[in-house]
């Protein structure tokens, strides 16, 4: 991973993008080498303009963007270095996936010995062989996202702008693209990928670029980032039989909603039957703690009173807590 590198192959300088005299991004200074990197924010942070102007689709109102030290929006030769996968898929509706796929071969001048050939490899990768005769009318949102990812793929470019590419596709075929994006990153290609599919994300990442307003808010590994932006505090989920509502409300994580005793976020969480108290079966609670020291002496605390615990670790990913926050923010 190269996210600062000397030798980057995708540079934005002081990028400002608008529409009709709005700015949507503000000052921009980005710099990607090969690897995945994962763009995060909320609705409306700027994620889909960014790609736009990263693919020279929108020119800067300031700013510059560079790919292999061209301009994209200015040099058209530039933009076969790149393969764009739109949140919503750009399909002509009366072709067939197969058809479409053709024709967008040609409009980015793949020879025809060239053609079949890289159709037959990103339908094969993306499981759209059995659907290749189908029009793309008649597509699920699962199957419309994964032809229009097949699009981007075409001419093999070294980079890739993907846009919520693991939005409405099944968890078979998501184990499948991420490894492919792995193995594409793995071959010092350059990939920029949006999404809400959180659970992975910190894993399949090389880095993580925070999105909020159309500014940068933080650029680094998801766990160091979210350490950064959010300090050490986290949502503990514990799973235990015994009276832990009752004991957790003894040491202070007394379930209201706001700031429980000692400063410390409250109790949220009950039994699987539904009822609050824990004394029957197993209970489940989710408390903020301020590091792992409090955890730990919680944790501690808790078998001391006599709960029993059978599960005790974090309640999401680095990335879900960070984006909770986002939304937060935003709100």
């Amino acid at each position: 991973m190269r996210i600062n590198g000397d030798d980057p192959v995708l540079v934005a300088a002081g990028l400002t993008v608008g529409y009709r005299g709005r700015p949507v991004l503000h000052e921009l200074n980005l710099r990607f080498g090969p690897g995945l990197h994962l763009i995060l924010g909320p609705n409306g942070a700027g994620k889909t303009t960014l790609f736009r102007a990263l693919a020279g689709v929108l020119r800067p109102s300031a700013g510059s963007v560079r790919i292999r030290g061209a301009d994209p929006a200015a040099d058209a030769s530039v933009k076969r270095y790149v393969g764009v996968g739109a949140h919503r898929a750009a399909l002509a509706p009366r072709l067939t996936v197969a058809g479409n796929l053709d024709y967008w071969a040609r409009v980015i001048g793949l020879p025809p010995s060239r053609r079949k050939a890289a159709i037959d490899r990103v339908t094969g990768i993306l499981g759209l062989d059995e659907i290749a005769g189908q029009r793309a009318g008649s597509l699920s949102r699962g199957q419309s996202q994964r032809a229009s990812l097949a699009r981007a793929m075409l001419a093999d470019p070294p980079v890739l702008l993907l846009d919520e590419p693991f939005a409405g596709i099944d968890p078979a075929v998501a184990v499948q693209l991420r490894g492919y994006l792995r193995a594409l990153a793995a071959e010092d290609r350059t990939l920029l990928v949006s999404t809400h599919e959180l659970a992975e994300a910190s894993e399949i990442g090389d880095d993580v670029t925070v999105l909020r307003d159309g500014r940068v808010i933080g650029q680094g590994a998801a766990r160091e980032l979210r350490g950064t932006l959010l300090g050490n505090s986290y949502r503990l989920r514990i799973k235990g039989s015994g009276d832990l509502a009752g004991v957790l409300g003894r040491l202070g994580y007394d379930g209201r909603s706001g700031d429980g005793r000692d400063g410390r976020l409250g109790y949220d969480g009950d039994r699987g039957d539904g009822a609050p108290d824990g004394r029957d079966g197993d209970s489940t609670a989710v408390v903020t703690v301020a590091d792992e020291r409090e955890a730990q002496r919680l944790i501690a605390s808790l078998i001391g009173a006599g709960v029993a615990i059978s599960e005790a670790g974090p309640a999401a990913n680095p990335l879900e807590d960070l984006y909770l926050h986002l939304q937060e923010g935003q709100a």
